[in-house]
């Protein structure tokens, strides 16, 4: 059974991801969809913390109840379990995949001013930053279609566990979709050939094409190019030290979870 985690917070953006991750898999009888609702006290000194616990523990459970209603109005097929669980939501993810290891992980992300980025869009990034599995963040108003063509944001640096391309072969097959590997050029040089062909070993029998594109502005770049290329999906491998980073103060990643104009499958080069 593939074991799907959708992060919710009961927000109209984690709903519109639920619904987006229920629909890729419609119709899968080997996906179980687990629905989790993190919560955590911000204080732990005050004479009333057991009962503001308990009080949070039902919120999260009737929030859970509502959101399972109207997931399975739309997807009554739709195999659905309920979490609830208290503790910080890293914590929590991180016990999660410990016990379950996760086929994927989808959460919404908002964003769509600076003061929604601050105040809302940083647990997208702090997931990305903190949990190395498969994530799949999905932007509030972005609505599922067939991904006819992923593009894959790629510094051409080998991938060294090949199950970190799992979930991208899995969409490969599962829609017969077009892999686009797309490279903004930098100044550090890369054996292109060499790296294509170390590439290419982790996705056999599948029809690969490479682009080499410029840009001052590499997030910018490479939506242009999905844009151009009608892409549906941007996938990327996020490593503690990549040439994301090295370009960009925040991280390329981090820019692109911030701004999101595309669903992004986020994937760690070390898995937990």
């Amino acid at each position: 059974m593939k074991n799907i985690l959708i992060l919710t917070d009961f927000s109209s953006t984690a709903r519109n991801a639920a619904l987006y991750a229920l629909k890729m898999f419609d119709n899968d009888s080997d996906v179980v969809f687990k629905l989790l609702n993190a919560y955590d006290l911000e204080f732990s000194g005050s004479p009333y913390v057991m009962q503001v616990k308990e009080e949070m523990a039902y919120e999260s459970k009737k929030g859970l109840k509502q959101e399972l209603k109207v997931l399975n109005q739309s997807f009554p097929s739709a195999d659905i379990e309920v979490l609830s669980t208290f503790g910080t939501l890293i914590d929590v993810i991180h016990d999660y995949i410990a016990k379950h290891h996760p086929h994927l992980i989808v959460l919404g992300c908002r964003g769509e001013s600076a003061l929604e980025n601050f105040l809302l869009g940083s647990n997208a990034y702090e997931v990305i930053k903190n949990i190395k599995a498969p994530i799949l963040v999905i932007p509030k108003s972005a609505e599922f279609k067939k991904p006819k063509k992923i593009v894959f944001a790629t510094d051409l640096k080998d991938i060294k566990n090949k199950d970190v391309t799992t979930p991208i072969r899995d969409l490969l097959e599962r829609f017969g979709s077009e892999l686009v590997f797309v490279n903004v050029l930098d100044d550090e040089y890369v054996n292109r050939l060499d790296a294509e062909n170390r590439i290419t070993t982790h996705f056999p029998n599948t029809d690969l094409t490479f682009n080499f594109i410029e840009g001052d502005d590499v997030s910018k770049t490479i939506f242009k190019f999905m844009h151009e290329n009608d892409a549906e999906i941007v996938a990327m491998v996020r490593r503690d030290v990549s040439f994301f980073d090295r370009i960009f103060h925040p991280s390329l990643t981090k820019k692109m979870v911030l701004q999101p104009e595309y669903p992004m499958l986020v994937l760690h080069d070390d898995l937990e």
